[in-house]
């Protein structure tokens, strides 16, 4: 597994929510919710990864979750968490998603999605400048790419790709992935 991809692609999540302006809190953005909101999920989804690569059921993983503070603190502590947990997988590990049981290593290429392309919502969202690391992003990209249809199957990525060529790496990954910039 790419485990350290997670760690670059996590550090890049993390530079983002420290640049966020105090007054983007409130803003919403590309996934119908608040950037506060969207950060929170993502805490949430660190913390689901640490649960069910401990092998809870999806049910159970949700439910310790919900009784942790996932505010825009527990950004960095998550992520952490999130790093040891896929370190101590196998590749081959079960993972009880709610869309269904996985492999730890697919599992992982729905983390890595998650946190990069919620980093550029939160750029996005806030007017910040919306450009990615790209050694996170062409990392991700070639990781995903032999994959894509397998992922966009398991329909959490909105209306998915557009269909029309991109001129970057990253706008390819984003349109990928239902983000038609």
């Amino acid at each position: 597994m790419n485990v350290e991809l997670l760690t670059k692609a996590s550090a890049e999540f993390e530079r983002v929510v420290t640049e966020l302006p105090d007054n983007s809190w409130e803003l919403p953005t590309p996934c119908e919710v608040s950037v506060r909101e969207l950060v929170e999920h993502v805490v949430e989804g660190n913390r689901f990864a640490v649960a069910v690569l401990a092998g809870a059921g999806a049910a159970e993983a949700w439910a310790a979750v919900r009784a942790q503070a996932n505010g825009p603190d527990a950004v960095q502590e998550s992520a952490a968490e999130q790093l040891t947990a896929f370190r101590q997988a196998a590749d081959d590990q079960t993972v009880h998603h709610p869309g269904g049981d996985i492999t730890a290593e697919a599992f992982l290429r729905y983390r890595l999605v998650d946190v990069v392309v919620h980093a550029w919502d939160l750029l996005s969202s806030a007017g910040l400048d919306e450009t990615l690391d790209a050694g996170v992003v062409d990392g991700l990209w070639a990781l995903v790419e032999p994959k894509l249809t397998e992922m966009l199957a398991f329909g959490s990525y909105g209306d998915g790709p557009s269909g029309t060529p991109k001129a970057s790496v990253q706008s390819t990954l984003l349109d990928a992935f239902g983000r038609q910039v």
